[in-house]
């Protein structure tokens, strides 16, 4: 695993500069909408349009790999990405940051196509699963020092938008000049298929789509709700910071318990605390900036772990011949919620307030709890006799990266 992680050191520094870019990004056009006067709906609008691009982008990238390879792919959709960083600056509307936002997301998922399809064909089997958890930690990280450089500057001004395009052509560097060989596009894989999914695990596609609408509705519109109930610029680049790095502390020991426990119930678990901290934090006024950094740890340690409990639980239900339409179906159900939920939540919060918001999230987190009790009730709790090891996955994950358990019948779906 060392020798691996030296020859593909190249690869993960490119993707720690595109992480810590969009981790930035995202923050920075929240605010920044928010400040010109768009409206929670409209900035919601702009951050689904990032994900509305990846789910676009996820389908049509393995093709661009297969014409032109991995490195010519990551240049040119890096540099595509790098430019429509500025145009953010050039036109100050709506309607262009909707169709520049997607364009980000669209060259996002054919980014981390090239990193994830290259980091699986680099590896064995045995050695997947730590690799993995590495790049997601890898991507972490990147994403909670991309928040912190929100205080860099000023975001009325240019400089985070440079910052960001810095950034995302230094992401080419580590990736063009590496010794590492890029693997040899493969046939064409199968077309994503959500029915297989429901097939597999019908708890796992609606869990899968609610998981993508809390991360696009955290990330995309806690900054605008952190901002409206008082915190300034700065402060919201630490609060965003902890929840990443709350999020991230806490995956291990929640993959752990879902490795010993039903999945199902650790995502009740997760989500009944989620709703719980979002009740006592709406009906409180707006907290000091310490006791803010400990609630926003704590929201992104029982909001953002979910993804990787659902994908664990597919894993362990997942066929050899269902494997790669039910990974298409996690994107595209992932990317569905993810489109929908910052839209839906700034709508509730030009209508009710920034209220609206934490609203948003304890519905969505609510339709996981719901939804998991019935499929418990109606599969009597059946559990399959092994399950695969539980590894983080990127709270942006392109590829559903579903790993086969050792025995060959697969459970009830569930």
């Amino acid at each position: 695993m060392t020798r691996t992680l030296i020859t593909l050191s190249a690869l993960l520094a490119g993707y720690f500069m595109l992480q810590m870019s969009n981790g930035l990004q995202g923050s920075l056009l929240a605010v920044r909408a928010d400040l010109e006067g768009f409206g929670a709906t409209v900035a919601g609008l702009v951050m689904s349009g990032f994900f509305v691009g990846m789910g676009i982008g996820s389908l049509l990238a393995g093709r661009m790999i297969e014409r032109v390879g991995h490195v010519r792919t990551f240049a040119a959709l890096a540099s595509v990405a790098s430019a429509a960083a500025l145009v953010h600056l050039v036109v100050i509307q709506p309607v262009v940051w909707i169709a520049v936002r997607a364009i980000t997301g669209f060259c996002f998922a054919g980014l981390l196509v090239v990193v994830e399809s290259w980091l699986n064909a680099s590896v064995a089997s045995r050695e997947r699963g730590r690799l993995l958890s590495i790049y997601a930690m890898v991507g972490m990280a990147a994403g909670a020092v991309g928040q912190l450089l929100l205080d860099a500057a000023d975001p009325a001004g240019f400089m985070l938008f440079v910052l960001v395009s810095i950034g995302l052509s230094l992401a080419l560097v580590p990736s063009t000049l590496s010794r590492a060989t890029a693997p040899v596009p493969d046939v064409a894989q199968e077309r994503p298929s959500v029915g297989q999914l429901w097939q597999i695990s019908p708890f796992g596609a609606v869990a899968m789509a609610m998981a993508g609408a809390t991360i696009g509705t955290f990330f995309g519109l806690a900054p605008v709700f952190a901002q409206r109930i008082g915190f300034t610029p700065s402060d919201i680049a630490y609060l965003m910071a902890a929840a990443t790095l709350g999020g991230m502390a806490l995956q291990f020991p929640v993959g752990a318990l879902s490795d010993r426990l039903d999945r199902r119930w650790v995502c009740i678990g997760l989500a009944l605390t989620a709703a719980a901290t979002m009740a006592l934090l709406g009906l409180s006024t707006a907290p000091a900036f310490g006791p803010g950094l400990a609630i926003a740890a704590l929201m992104g340690g029982v909001l953002l772990p979910t993804t990787s409990v659902v994908v664990a639980h597919i894993n362990d239900r997942a066929p050899p011949e269902a494997l790669l339409a039910a990974s298409g179906g996690i994107v595209l159900m992932q990317g569905i919620g993810a489109a929908l939920g910052p839209f839906l939540g700034g709508a509730a919060m030009d209508t009710i307030g920034p209220r609206g918001f934490l609203l948003t999230l304890s519905a969505v987190q609510a339709v996981i709890v719901v939804f998991a009790l019935v499929r418990i009730v109606l599969n009597h709790n059946i559990e399959p006799d092994r399950k695969t090891p539980y590894a983080p996955v990127p709270m942006t994950q392109v590829e559903g990266e579903l790993h086969m358990p050792e025995h060959e019948d697969a459970p009830a779906p569930a």
